[in-house]
C-alpha cells in the first residue's frame, strides 16, 4: 500500500481483419474523442449533498469544468450503500458522458457483503483517485467517555449495548464499527442506519452513543464533537494529537475510504486517459489540496494503473474481513 506523507498529497514512494469499414470509420471514432468533452458531463454520486463526498466531488467538478470548458454536474443517487448509484452508471452508455464517484463501498465491500449486486464493480472502468480520508471514533462533545477505552468498557458493561449511528446499513462505518466490536470483544452494540448527516445531529444531541466515521470529524474540528481514536495506521496530519486505534491495542481496526472516478465498461480509452491526466492535475494543485485538507482528505493523484491496483487491494483486504465477520445483505 502507499504511503502518506504529511503535505496532504499521496506519495509515489509509497487495422485488424475488420478491413475497410473500420478504417473509414476510426477517423470518426478518434475525432469524437479527441474533442471530448463537447456537451455536459453527468456525475453520478452515490450519496446525498452536504457531506465530504459532495464536497470533494464539488471541488473536482469545478476544477473539471474550467479545465474543458463544459458543465460537470452532480447527479446524486443514494441510497442501498451505493448499489442505485452503482448501478445506473453500469447501465449507461459508455461515451464519457456518466461518470461515477466510486468509493471504498462501491468498489471493494459490496461485493463480499451482499449477495447479490445490481451491477458488477470490477466491469466499471476506473479513471482515477481524488482523495483518501480516515475514519474516527467520535462521541458527543459532553460525552462521559473520553478514551476508546472508556468507550468500550462502557459497551461491554451495558445490559442492552451502547448505540451507534451509520449512513446505511451494509456502508463502511457499518462494516468498520462491527469488526471494532469484535477485535475489542464487545458482545452487543445497538446500530441506527441513517439516510445521511442525520446521525450526526442525533450523535451531537446525545441519541446515540457514537460513530465510527469520516465526515463527522468535521464537527470534531468545530468542537462540536470529540474524537478518541483514528481508525488508521498512522495519525492524520491535521489531526496528531488524537491517538490511532493501533495505539490503543486495536491494530485490525482500520480503514481507508476513496474518492475515485469511474466510467461505464467499454468507455474508450482516450476519454479515460485524457479524464486521468485532468483529475491527476488536480490533485497535485497545491489550492485544491489545501482545500481538501482543510476537509480532512488527502489528494491521491494516481494513473488509471496505479489506482486500479489500490482499489484491488482494498478489495483484498476486505474480502476476508468481511468473510469473518459473516455479514450478507440481499
Amino acid at each position: 500500500m502507499k504511503n502518506y506523507t504529511s503535505t496532504g498529497r499521496l506519495s509515489r514512494r509509497d487495422i485488424s481483419a475488420g478491413g475497410l469499414l473500420a478504417v473509414m470509420l476510426a477517423p470518426l471514432g478518434a475525432s469524437a474523442q479527441s474533442d471530448y468533452p463537447n456537451r455536459p458531463v453527468r456525475v453520478v454520486s452515490p450519496f446525498t449533498g452536504g457531506g465530504i463526498t459532495d464536497a470533494i466531488a464539488r471541488s473536482y467538478t469545478k476544477e473539471l469544468q474550467d479545465r474543458f470548458g463544459q458543465p460537470f454536474v452532480l447527479d446524486h443517487r443514494p441510497g442501498a450503500s451505493t448499489n442505485i448509484a452503482g448501478a445506473a452508471v453500469a447501465a449507461a452508455p459508455p461515451d464519457g458522458y456518466t461518470l461515477f464517484i466510486s468509493t471504498l463501498a462501491s468498489h471493494a465491500l459490496n461485493k463480499w457483503s451482499y449477495k447479490s449486486l445490481p451491477y458488477d464493480p470490477e466491469k466499471l472502468t476506473t479513471i482515477g483517485m481524488m482523495g483518501v480520508n480516515a475514519f474516527y471514533v467520535v462521541v458527543r462533545k459532553e460525552s462521559p467517555y473520553n478514551s476508546l477505552q472508556d468507550l468500550i468498557k462502557a459497551a461491554k458493561e451495558s445490559p442492552t449495548g451502547l448505540s451507534y449511528g451509520t449512513h446505511g446499513e451494509g456502508g463502511a462505518n457499518h462494516i468498520i464499527t462491527e469488526l471494532f466490536r469484535t477485535k475489542a470483544g464487545i458482545g452487543k452494540l445497538l446500530h441506527v442506519p441513517y439516510k445521511g448527516g442525520e446521525s450526526h445531529i442525533d450523535l451531537m444531541a446525545g441519541r446515540i452513543d457514537f460513530m465510527i466515521d469520516g465526515s463527522a470529524i468535521l464537527h470534531v474540528v468545530s468542537g462540536r464533537l470529540k474524537a478518541l481514536a483514528v481508525a488508521y495506521p498512522r495519525r492524520w496530519p491535521t489531526q496528531p494529537n488524537v491517538p490511532t486505534t493501533a495505539e490503543v491495542g486495536l491494530p485490525d481496526v482500520t480503514i481507508a475510504t476513496f474518492f475515485g472516478l469511474s466510467a461505464p465498461p467499454g468507455t474508450p480509452v482516450a476519454i479515460l486517459d485524457k479524464l486521468n491526466q485532468a483529475v491527476v492535475a488536480i490533485g497535485k494543485d497545491p489550492e485544491v489540496e489545501k482545500r481538501l485538507l482543510a476537509l480532512q482528505v488527502m489528494t491521491m493523484p494516481s494513473n488509471r494503473q496505479e489506482t486500479q491496483a489500490f482499489v484491488q487491494q482494498q478489495s483484498d483486504k476486505w474480502r476476508p474481513v468481511l468473510k469473518g465477520l459473516n455479514i450478507a445483505f440481499d
